[in-house]
């Protein structure tokens, strides 16, 4: 592949790439998506090898797929809103050469991380942890038979805020997951390769520094994740919560389960989030050569 630099493309071409990396990533880790939710809400004694053992033998292979169709909505969405933003704060971010510091660049991945939480993440998370949380394949049995009737019968029955439990340490999550994400790709893409961010690069190479990029922010934060997850799995409002905040959350599962399920999930979200961004970066960066 030509290494000649190029012109940087327009937001929406990048917007657009991420777009389908998410459709593309959605479709091929789901499976891992669903273990690490299951995991996380199993409790002090669940294992990898036990949790995907039972759903295979009791739900068969479909449950691996349970909220696909919010999974796949939502990294589309996600990731739409992801690279606009990152592009934004860093067109906010530029000197008057028109160029982004390293520190700026982590910047712009804190911000696009916090936005895409509030205005998509949390929801979407809330959807699916509730419908992969269900056990059975028998939607008779189900209580929530789909996306839309569970966020109908999520507002019906806890109000609309109840869409955006969890939402606190979702934006932490993100906030840190973007930061470390956008900020090392473009500096191990110079240090590592010796190109700028705008020029084009190889498949193997950007699927490489995406997979190493995207594996920063799960290696670090996964305590936050898992009382995301705890706190939108709960279905409870007012006093009856058993988690009222993250902090809360957090020390009351340190308390009572001790400091290894802080850590449940982790293996999971890297084996999912770090693919899944090496898959993302190189449909962006082929977009991205193909419109310069």
């Amino acid at each position: 592949m030509s290494q000649q630099k190029k012109k940087e493309p327009a937001r929406w071409v990048k917007t657009v790439g991420a777009m389908a990396g998410g459709a593309v990533e959605a479709v091929c880790l789901q499976p891992l998506d669903v273990v690490k939710t299951r995991l996380q809400l199993g409790g002090a004694q669940a294992t990898l090898g036990s949790t995907a053992r039972g759903m295979l033998q009791q739900e068969g292979v479909l449950s691996f797929y349970k909220g696909l169709t919010p999974f796949v909505t939502h990294l589309v969405t996600k990731y739409s809103v992801r690279w606009y933003f990152n592009d934004f704060f860093r067109g906010l971010l530029k000197d008057k050469n028109g160029k982004v510091s390293n520190v700026g660049g982590f910047a712009a991945g804190l911000g696009a991380g916090m936005t895409e939480a509030v205005l998509i993440v949390t929801p979407f998370e809330v959807l699916k942890t509730r419908l992969q949380q269900q056990k059975g394949t028998d939607k008779a049995t189900l209580k929530y038979k789909g996306p839309i009737d569970c966020a109908v019968k999520i507002v019906r029955e806890e109000g609309v805020t109840a869409l955006w439990k969890g939402n606190t340490p979702t934006m932490v999550r993100q906030g840190w997951n973007q930061f470390f994400l956008f900020g090392t790709y473009d500096i191990m893409k110079k240090s590592i390769y010796g190109l700028e961010r705008e020029d084009p690069i190889s498949p193997h190479q950007s699927l490489i520094l995406g997979v190493v990029a995207g594996a920063l922010g799960p290696l670090t934060n996964n305590p936050f994740d898992v009382a995301k997850t705890r706190m939108m799995a709960q279905a409870e409002v007012g006093a009856a919560r058993k988690y009222t905040g993250m902090f809360q959350c957090i020390g009351k599962i340190f308390r009572e389960e001790g400091a290894l399920p802080l850590m449940r999930g982790c293996g999971m979200r890297i084996a999912r989030v770090a693919p899944g961004m090496g898959i993302t970066f190189t449909v962006v960066e082929a977009f991205s050569e193909y419109f310069s």
